[in-house]
């Protein structure tokens, strides 16, 4: 298989996959655990834009990941109810 020379139009694509993710209904996922559900979704989006950041190039901030520490963190606080 031929090695992609850039990496964000598939980074892109599947961001707009798992955003989408958050319009769908859940199967299986208790009422009570959706808020949870829709928190690890942030999280992966907000890791795929740290990515995404690197990839162009660029650095990624402190600030960038201090997002990431406090969607952890608001997870935690949700999983702890």
């Amino acid at each position: 298989m031929a090695k992609r020379e850039n990496r964000l139009k598939p980074i892109e694509h599947e961001r707009r996959q798992i955003e989408n993710l958050k319009t769908l209904e859940p199967i299986a996922t208790p009422p009570e655990l959706r808020p949870l559900s829709d928190g690890l979704i942030d999280l992966v989006l907000a890791a795929l834009d740290g990515v995404s950041v690197l990839e162009s190039g660029h650095r990624i901030t402190k600030a960038d990941l201090q997002q990431l520490v406090s969607l952890l963190e608001d997870l935690q606080k949700l999983a702890q109810d």
